[in-house]
């Protein structure tokens, strides 16, 4: 009879490996350390005492006894050895096989909970985690389109923004002094009470910005474009416009200052 489907009750496992462990202790009656140690981890028995016990073994078996009397002696030892060890395993493994079908049996008969799928997941980029300004500062977002961020009061000193496009943005009260924005497209962007000192913004597009209040002191606006501007009160202190499309004029009408500024004729305002 050699059938895999054929059930074994509970209560008869333990019979079942017992009686294997005394059946393959009778098929094979020697053993070598290794294996002794590895029956013994199986029975959960510590390695120094199967050590022990085989050391003791070994002294019984050189012990001055007469040699017929030591070797009738050593085979039942060694047979109980034999023996006893697997039997333990056996115990072992039915001890550990009983709790686990009784693990099995109760998942088996726990009720499965439903999860219901998420349906219109929120993307990341959908989120302003926290409703926490833009925090830039010395990151590299060259080129990268930036509109759908919020750049009210970031921080993106010393950044680099070169190309970026931020048009029609709200950048007010932000910190964007020491940031690289060559090239950036920033037309129609409010930029009220900005901070843009040493700014780098040769050939920006501020054309229609709201840069009233901005502080663009040091700041390269070399042929940036600032055609209708909003410029009432801005610091143009010390910075290079040369080339640049400004009203001047209309600017320092509105109260802009242009001390030591480079005006775009190349001139130096005084």
């Amino acid at each position: 009879m050699n059938r895999s489907d054929f059930r074994i009750p509970e209560d008869k496992t333990q019979d079942v490996f017992t009686l294997a462990a005394e059946l393959y202790a009778q098929h094979n009656q020697s053993y070598s350390v290794k294996e002794l140690m590895e029956a013994g981890a199986e029975a959960k028995i510590p390695p120094e005492f199967v050590q022990q016990a085989i050391e003791q073994l070994q002294l019984q078996q050189v012990s001055a006894q007469p040699s017929l009397y030591k070797t009738k002696r050593s085979k039942p030892l060694l047979l109980g050895l034999a023996i006893g060890l697997p039997a333990l395993i056996a115990l072992g493994f039915a001890g550990w096989l009983l709790p686990r079908n009784a693990a099995t049996n109760a998942a088996i008969n726990e009720p499965v909970e439903t999860v219901e799928p998420i349906t219109n997941p929120i993307q990341v980029s959908e989120v302003n985690v926290g409703g926490e300004s833009f925090k830039c500062n010395n990151l590299n977002f060259e080129g990268k389109d930036l509109r759908n961020e919020n750049f009210r009061n970031a921080d993106c000193t010393r950044a680099n923004l070169a190309g970026v496009n931020l048009s029609g943005v709200d950048i007010s009260s932000a910190n964007l002094s020491g940031a690289d924005l060559k090239g950036a497209d920033l037309s129609g962007a409010n930029l009220r009470n900005a901070n843009l000192t040493e700014a780098q913004l040769e050939g920006a597009n501020l054309k229609d910005a709201n840069l009233q209040d901005a502080n663009l002191s040091k700041t390269d606006l070399n042929d940036a474009d600032l055609r209708g501007a909003e410029l009432k009160q801005t610091n143009f202190a010390d910075a290079e416009l040369e080339g640049a499309e400004v009203d001047v004029v209309g600017a320092k009408k509105e109260g802009a200052n242009f001390s030591n500024a480079t005006l775009p004729d190349g001139t130096v305002y005084r």
